[in-house]
């Protein structure tokens, strides 16, 4: 064989070596992948979600995206936690198999992953859906677990999950989804609410046979004055102080259109306050909610003012800028507005603590009078011991008159004093 055949059938050799090699870390690089990317959706159109369902055996919830904003089925469309529904689709898309686990139907109650309409161990199903109602993925949280590794000493806690798509197939995973239960509506809604400023009047007017009050003050700085104070009544000073820190909050809502008799707004309890930016809130309070919260609803106004009244004094660069401050400031504020009137068409359930002082009858924001000092009760003097008198022995009998008796003593001569006793 000559010298170039032999060179050229080396070089092919290499080549269809280094193709082998090449082959087979290819393969090897694929099987690897495809172990390590363990998680339970490979492809899920994240962005063609407009729908998310939860349901357990006895509830459920609907998010639903309209238009740019997500709301509560369940609770008249009310606004929803964006949020909280972007942290719960990029859990879903991100989640990983610690294990995965070939079991059967016969096995999915003990997991407790069966559909929500299959009895006691029924899990919670999370059904993510699109346009005209199109299923993207679902999944079924099941049962819980909690465990130590005794052998390196460290807790492990996790889910079994069942994705229908895949049969007999449970995954371990380590997301323990705490948060997604169809009872909890409340938690899902949007907990943005009325922002009073700094208020210049709170008025609680007079119902049944609670006569109200109104304070007042001229500026945030000033104190608060009682209006039409009685005799001798004085308003409370940590009262007065608690009033500018009156930021409402609430925990769940229900539809305008609930019975009043229900809620207890037929004859509601009613407060007016008004702030010095404009704003004017009258809450109308109901009876005792759940979860020690009262029915509470809004009507929400503003006096705005149309146009700034400029000092004469201004020059033309100061009134430019100071209109344009003033027409920004106006275009918040009526777009503040507009949000707010949204509020209208909910009844909300507020905790009892937030509302606590505006609540209050009149004797209880008055401050209590001093009570007057009670006089010290005079110690009587102690009487200075009396001496005793001293002890004058008794004149012994004269006896009739002997030559050998001694004479009687001088009346001069002082009595030896009484023996000391021991």
């Amino acid at each position: 064989m000559k010298r170039n055949q032999f060179l050229l059938l080396l070089a092919v050799a290499v080549i269809v070596g280094l193709a082998g090699v090449y082959f087979q870390f290819s393969r090897s690089a694929g099987w690897n992948e495809s172990k390590t990317d363990r998680r339970i959706f490979q492809n899920l159109a994240v962005n063609d979600v407009t729908k998310i369902q939860i349901r357990s055996a006895t509830s459920s919830l609907t998010l639903e995206k309209k238009g740019d904003n997500w709301c509560v089925a369940e609770r008249d469309d009310y606004p929803a936690d964006f949020e909280k529904i972007r942290d719960l689709i990029k859990t879903l898309w991100g989640l990983k198999a610690g294990q995965e686990m070939q079991v059967g139907p016969a096995q999915f109650g003990r997991l407790k992953v069966l559909a929500p309409n299959q009895g006691n161990d029924a899990g919670i199903e999370i059904d993510l859906k699109g346009e005209k109602e199109a299923n993207i993925a679902s999944l079924i949280i099941g049962k819980s677990v909690d465990h130590s590794d005794n052998a390196r000493g460290a807790a492990a806690a996790g889910r079994f999950v069942y994705n229908p798509a895949v049969k007999d197939r449970v995954y371990l995973v380590s997301e323990n989804f705490f948060s997604i239960d169809p009872v909890m509506i409340g938690s899902w809604l949007d907990k943005t609410f009325i922002t009073p400023g700094e208020l210049k009047e709170v008025e609680q007017v007079a119902w049944s046979n609670n006569p109200g009050w109104k304070v007042v003050r001229d500026d945030p700085k000033a104190d608060w004055v009682l209006q039409n104070p009685g005799p001798g009544e004085i308003l409370e000073k940590s009262f007065a102080q608690s009033l500018a820190n009156f930021t409402p909050g609430f925990a769940d809502v229900r539809p305008a259109s609930i019975s009043p008799d229900e809620t207890g707004l037929k004859d509601p309890f009613q407060v007016r306050i008004k702030a010095f930016d404009g704003f004017n809130y009258d809450l109308l309070v109901g009876k005792q909610a759940p979860e020690k919260t009262r029915f509470v609803q809004l009507r929400v106004s503003a006096d705005l003012p149309s146009v700034r009244t400029p000092d004469p004094k201004e020059s033309p660069e100061d009134k430019k800028k100071k209109d344009e401050e003033f027409d920004k400031k106006n275009a918040d504020l009526k777009q503040r507005l507009e949000k707010e009137k949204r509020f209208e068409k909910w009844v909300f359930l507020v905790p009892e603590w937030s509302v606590e002082q505006i609540l209050k009858r009149r004797n209880e924001i008055m401050a209590k009078p001093s009570p007057s000092p009670t006089p010290a009760k005079a110690i009587a003097p102690v009487p200075s011991p009396t001496p005793e008198p001293a002890l004058v022995p008794e004149a012994a009998p004269s006896p009739s008159a002997s030559p050998a008796e001694s004479p009687s003593p001088s009346p001069n001569e002082a009595p030896s004093p009484p023996p000391t006793g021991r």
